[in-house]
């Protein structure tokens, strides 16, 4: 099944190899063939549990482990590591791998673009959201106080390798979590990926079991992701597209303080947002059903009421707002979207009043 994927960047020349491999035993090989001083390896307690066999396998010269969890995202955590690759003189010559879902991707991918002003990078991501999207395209980022990504930057890996096997210990949540961003590029680059909303609409831990369904699903939504990063690396404009869902997603997450997985919220989000892209461009509501038999299909619901001054509240400090304005992607119909649409408060209360009905109800 090895083949490749390129992520090329014309600004600097580089083309990224996103490789699949069937067998996580064939990922070594891939690894032991860049020379480096030192193999740093990073992921969390969960993984290395999971996999140490493997991980063990590698050689590394040294092995950080994180906790679980989005609290490995702040700056305590970043320090702490930066910190123990200092006590043990790790120089600008070593190679960073990062295994684990999207939160080891961005906080490492952050580590590797700062220590000794930037040290070469792998990603191994090991859950199917961080496959179909967060370790692709260079976005890096650890959270400050209640905001998420508030503090980042772009690097690029020297290479991508994605093995479903890694699929078969995720625990439903996360299967469901990167469903939500396989979802969004259905809705807003490649209308494909609907076609089969009848399989959807099934359980979804058993849709990827299905390992040639599951490998068209993840290469669909990277192709989506790559073309994208590709025009657009540093989210200047057309990248926003990407955050379809995020907007009202990231700032429900904050709220609740990350009650669910990140794609859950951003199922969530999307569902916020196809309302608001109702009331401002008439986007058919239909469309909403699909996502709302997910939702009660996997018993997805607000733990309580929110305060919908505070989520408008949190999303002025949303990363694609210019000054104090909130702005959102919205669609006109599937797969026509809107980038960067200011939204007016009092439309953003309209549509969170309803969203509100529709998913606590």
């Amino acid at each position: 099944m090895e083949d490749r994927i390129y992520l090329n960047l014309k600004r600097n020349e580089k083309n990224i190899p996103i490789v699949f491999v069937e067998r996580i035993e064939k990922i070594r090989e891939y690894i032991l063939s860049f020379n480096c001083s030192n193999l740093v390896i990073f992921t969390d307690r969960l993984v290395y549990r999971l996999y140490k066999d493997f991980i063990d396998s590698l050689q590394h010269s040294y092995l950080y482990l994180f906790d679980k969890g989005e609290e490995s995202k702040s700056i305590e955590s970043y320090l702490k590591a930066i910190d123990y690759l200092l006590d043990r003189n790790v120089d600008r010559r070593a190679l960073f791998i990062a295994i684990g879902g999207g939160v080891v991707g961005d906080v490492v991918g952050f580590i590797a673009s700062t220590y000794k002003r930037g040290v070469r990078l792998i990603h191994i991501p090991t859950t199917l959201l961080s496959m179909v999207d967060s370790s692709i395209g260079g976005k890096t980022g650890i959270n400050y106080k209640s905001y998420k990504n508030q503090i980042g930057t772009f690097y690029q890996p020297e290479m991508i390798i994605i093995c479903p096997q890694f699929l078969g210990t995720l625990p439903k949540s996360e299967v469901l979590s990167g469903f939500g961003e396989i979802i969004k590029y259905g809705f807003t680059l490649d209308k494909s990926i609907l076609d089969i909303k009848d399989r959807f609409e099934k359980d979804v831990f058993e849709i990827f079991q299905d390992k040639i369904l599951a490998m068209q699903l993840i290469k669909k939504s990277i192709n989506c992701k790559v073309k994208v990063v590709e025009k657009d690396e540093k989210e200047s404009f057309l990248r926003e597209i990407l955050n379809f869902g995020h907007t009202v997603g990231h700032a429900l997450e904050t709220y609740y303080n990350y009650y669910f997985s990140h794609g859950i919220f951003v199922i969530l989000g999307m569902v916020a947002e196809m309302i608001l892209s109702n009331i401002l461009f008439n986007f058919d509501l239909s469309n909403l059903d699909f996502l709302i038999r997910i939702l009660e299909k996997n018993s997805i619901k607000l733990p309580q009421r929110f305060e919908k001054s505070q989520i408008i509240s949190i999303m002025k400090y949303d990363k694609k707002n210019i000054s104090s304005s909130i702005r959102i992607v919205l669609l006109k119909d599937v797969c026509d979207y809107v980038l960067g649409y200011e939204i007016n408060e009092d439309i953003l209360y309209e549509a969170l009043d309803k969203f509100e009905k529709i998913v606590l109800s």
